[in-house]
């Protein structure tokens, strides 16, 4: 069978439980009007919003409602750690020039998927804008209400001035949960844990069954209860072998643009019989 690895980008689907997913956003914005930032070159001022994350993610993209009026819009986009409510250590940045990059609907979108960007759960975050350059007059568009934690930097990010709640710049973040399969004791069925599944455990299940003793790792076939049907079961995978893993499936939009399923709902029972390796998420 012919090896095959698919990249597949984030889903941009809104999931109120953190899963490859939409986990933070202003939504679109109403009109053109937004914070103003500018750098002399010696002096000026940034912009940063905060967001929240509740479980382990990776970050995949961001996307920035922002214009350029004067034509010059190169910007320094700076994903900080959360310092005592207000912006601290650099994660990571990006040089944009939104004069150029924009979109019809004044936002540019940044693809994480290679970098291997972890957020950690139960953080904030910020995500702040900067001017390149003494020529760049860049506008963050407001949100679109007044609900979001922000703050704005006078010296470049030198210092920062206390968070406020309103209209924060246009934002959307994208991540994807980190699968954490559950740890196992051992192989399938080894009740005593000496790291075989052999009759020694079956004498073992078969002596708590009949007692009525508990046993944590007892309930083979997952039923909830300790009976004669996990001893039937214990007996058929030290026969047959353990059945194999069934991995979670799920489906979500294709956002790698060279892909001939950019743009539809795909998963891994799209490619069910077709290829040996499929792999969903980044290169880290």
């Amino acid at each position: 069978m012919k090896l095959l690895s698919i990249f597949i980008g984030i889903a941009f689907t809104f999931l109120s439980g953190q899963d490859r997913s939409l986990i933070f956003t202003t939504g679109s914005p109403e009109g053109t009007e937004g914070h103003s930032i500018q750098w002399d070159g010696s002096s000026g001022n940034a912009i940063a919003d905060r967001f929240h994350v509740s479980a382990n993610m990776v970050l995949e993209a961001l996307k920035i409602y922002a214009t350029a009026p004067s034509g010059a819009g190169n910007a320094r986009v700076v994903l900080h750690s959360d310092s005592g409510g207000v912006p601290g250590e650099e994660i990571h940045s990006w040089d944009i020039d939104i004069a150029s990059a924009t979109h019809g609907a004044n936002y540019f979108l940044i693809i994480t998927t290679d970098l291997c960007i972890f957020l950690d759960e139960a953080n904030y975050y910020w995500l702040a804008v900067y001017a390149a350059d003494a020529a760049s007059d860049i506008t963050w568009i407001y949100s679109n209400n007044a609900t979001f934690t922000y703050t704005s930097s006078d010296d470049q990010g030198d210092s920062w001035n206390t968070a406020t709640v309103g209209q924060c710049g246009a934002l959307s973040v994208y991540t994807e949960y980190i699968y954490e399969p559950e740890e196992s004791s051992g192989s399938e069925g080894d009740i005593n844990g000496d790291g075989a599944t052999n009759v020694l455990d079956v004498v073992v299940l078969a002596n708590a069954v009949l007692n009525g003793t508990p046993l944590l790792n007892g309930d083979i076939n997952g039923d909830g209860q300790l009976n004669v049907l996990d001893i039937v079961s214990l007996v058929n995978i030290i026969l047959n072998g353990a059945p194999p893993v069934q991995l979670p499936t799920w489906e979500y939009v294709d956002l790698n643009m060279n892909s001939p399923y950019f743009g539809e709902m795909i998963g891994p029972d799209t490619f069910n019989n077709e290829i040996a390796i499929y792999y969903f998420g980044k290169a880290g």
